[in-house]
């Protein structure tokens, strides 16, 4: 895999090499080169005569042949000038070689003040002022040739290029031809070396300056921190290449303009370093910033000498080598793909580096591609680097999105869990309250009413009361026994409540000679039987017991109770059944006993039947639901007639 890396790395700086060795002008010849272009005829000159004058008018002597482009005269000149420097240039072209249509001057890469003549008549200056500052080196140049100025023959163009003492000083490639043609030629020229480049790197500048507002506000972040720098630093290096005017004192910005690389590589390094959290990436960055301090020595000491600076251009691809290193030991061992990204975005920035290095005046391995990549591979780094943090906030952003509405549904829950927490509190507190109120309840009716009965009954068991008196007063005793029972918490327990009935009757039953039959089945609790419902029931069960003792002559009775079912609706069943002399179903109709059973079951939502005959005994049944049947607040149930 390391391999394969490796001589990708390898194809990708070979292709940017070829490319820019393919993209050189041919070999100059002596004479001019004539071309067809779709627009009309352009003669390109290759060779032209110089001198270094100083002269403000074209000089009558001191020309020499030589080779064009001549971008380094920087040096002869300032063996031969004091003060600001200076160079003529002077070719021909005959009139005839061209239709009659408008003829235009292109030229480009004349460094930096450049001024235009045509037969010795001055057509054309880039500059307004004698102090203006110029940036030439980059700027290409469309001038109009006026007709009129033109011989029908031979005609002669003259350029001067001016700079200071401590700028370069040269002139670039020169083309005379139809305007169409090489009007086309300029604007792809001005697009790629001014237009787009000041266009993205404005662009640039005002992300940068929004970013490290950001920081501002999340210091934590210190990718942003390095984000916004890497910016910033490759913005002050690339204004010079779209620049027209020198914005302050010339010295001074071509040093910013010239050093600036260093830390602008070093910057993008140390965001690389920053977002992949390297290990160590904190002595990798120092390390990195160390190495654009002495490379900016380095090149400053080699410009005291009047020597080429080409080493210290080439270290700056040394450092990209360096950190390529470090960083394809981190994707080989992470396996990041945000790793091998930065890996091969680097590569091709130190590819196009190479390039950018061999079109220096002063090394000119080559023309290349005719252009500098450099202020495209700033803004480029620039804009993956910011693209990669904006994907990584992004993948943040959604995940705290999904903490945002996990925890939402957490808190939900929890306010849920809390409210039924409350709910049951609070109903434990109204249970609470109505034990303590049962409680007194029972406590007064056993101490209060219960010991006034048990007293009388005493009092007319002592008396020798009739009988009729004593058995009143054992059944108010027994009365009241049931109504406290009923009052005890049975949390819906029916079979409780009959066993509560039964304890409290069986005394009675066994003096009447009535012997009793248990058959009740485990059922499950009735929720909604409260203690209100608890004593219907007991009193309902009471008035059925009742009449067997008063009116049955029964000698057995059944208590019964099972799960049962009516209409598909779940509940039980209870039964009291006797082997007494029964009656007839429409002889007792008056019988407010049995109507109060009717009222009492309908309140219960139950379904209470009632079936008796002569000498057939009597079977009372009630059914109850498991949940409460919704009912009317009027509606009661009808009692049967037969």
């Amino acid at each position: 895999m390391v391999a394969r890396l490796i001589c990708l790395l390898l194809l990708i700086c070979a292709a940017t090499l070829g490319f820019a060795a393919l993209a050189q002008s041919p070999p100059l010849g002596s004479e001019p080169a004539a071309e067809d272009q779709q627009g009309g005829n352009i003669l390109r000159f290759s060779k032209a005569e110089i001198t270094l004058s100083t002269s403000n008018q074209v000089p009558e002597t001191g020309w020499n042949m030589r080779n064009l482009p001549a971008l380094w005269l920087s040096d002869e000149a300032r063996t031969q000038q004091r003060g600001n420097l200076s160079a003529w240039i002077r070719t021909s072209f005959d009139r005839s070689d061209f239709d009659e249509q408008a003829l235009s001057i292109f030229t480009q890469d004349n460094r930096e003040r450049l001024s235009v003549f045509v037969n010795g008549v001055n057509i054309f200056r880039n500059y307004t002022s004698e102090q203006d500052l110029m940036l030439g080196w980059n700027q290409p140049y469309l001038i109009p040739v006026p007709e009129a100025l033109l011989n029908p023959d031979q005609n002669e163009i003259a350029m001067r290029v001016e700079s200071g003492n401590e700028h370069a000083l040269g002139f670039g490639t020169i083309s005379v031809g139809v305007q169409n043609a090489v009007g086309s030629i300029y604007n792809r020229q001005y697009f790629l070396r001014i237009e787009a480049p000041k266009t993205l790197n404005w662009v640039m500048l005002l992300l940068s300056a929004l970013i490290f507002v950001m920081w501002l506000g999340r210091r934590q972040e210190r990718e942003l921190l390095w984000l916004s720098l890497t910016g910033i630093l490759w913005f002050m290096r690339n204004y010079h290449f779209f620049a027209q005017t020198v914005p302050f004192e010339p010295t001074v910005f071509q040093q910013l303009t010239y050093y600036s690389i260093y830390f602008a590589v070093a910057c993008s390094l140390a965001f690389c370093a920053e977002f992949l959290k390297l290990r160590h990436r904190k002595h990798i960055i120092f390390a990195m910033f160390a190495i654009g301090l002495l490379l900016s020595i380095s090149r400053y000491l080699l410009t005291l000498t009047d020597r080429t600076d080409m080493a210290s251009s080439l270290m700056t691809v040394v450092l990209f080598g360096t950190f390529l290193v470090v960083l394809l030991n981190h994707a080989v061992r992470t396996r990041s793909t945000e790793s091998w990204m930065l890996l091969i975005l680097l590569s091709l920035a130190a590819s196009t580096g190479v390039h950018d290095i061999g079109r220096i005046p002063n090394i000119n391995w080559w023309t290349g591609a005719g252009f500098h990549f450099q202020p495209y591979i700033g803004f480029f780094l620039f804009m993956v680097f910011m693209l990669s943090l904006a994907r990584r906030f992004l993948s943040a952003l959604s995940l705290v999105e999904e903490t945002n509405v996990h925890l939402e549904k957490s808190v939900r829950e929890a306010t849920d869990a809390l409210a039924a927490s409350q709910k049951a509190q609070r109903q434990m507190e109204v249970d609470r309250a109505l034990e303590t109120e049962r409680e007194r309840l029972m406590r007064e009716m056993h101490d209060g009413i219960g010991s006034s009965l048990v007293t009388a009954l005493a009092v007319a068991r002592k008396r020798n009361d009739p009988a009729p008196t004593i058995k009143t007063l054992q059944r108010a005793i027994s009365d009241l026994k049931i109504t406290v029972d009923s009052l005890a918490p049975v949390e819906g327990d029916v079979v409780t409540l009959l066993a509560n009935i039964r304890h409290r009757m069986e005394h009675e039953l066994t003096e009447a000679g009535i012997a009793s039959v248990w058959k009740v089945e485990d059922c499950d609790p009735l929720i909604w039987m409260d203690a209100s419902h608890s004593l219907h029931l007991l009193r309902l069960l009471q008035e059925a017991l009742s009449n067997i003792l008063q009116h049955a002559g029964a000698t057995t009775i059944t208590l019964a109770c099972k799960p049962d079912t009516l209409e598909h609706k779940p509940g039980l069943q209870i039964s009291i059944l006797d082997d007494g002399t029964g009656f007839e179903p429409g002889g007792r109709n008056g019988s407010k006993g049995l109507q109060f059973m009717y009222e009492r079951a309908a309140i219960l939502n139950g379904l209470l039947t009632i079936d008796s005959g002569k000498q057939s005994g009597t079977a009372v049944s009630l059914w109850l639901p498991r949940t409460p049947r919704s009912r009317g607040p009027d509606q009661k149930q009808e009692r049967p007639d037969g």
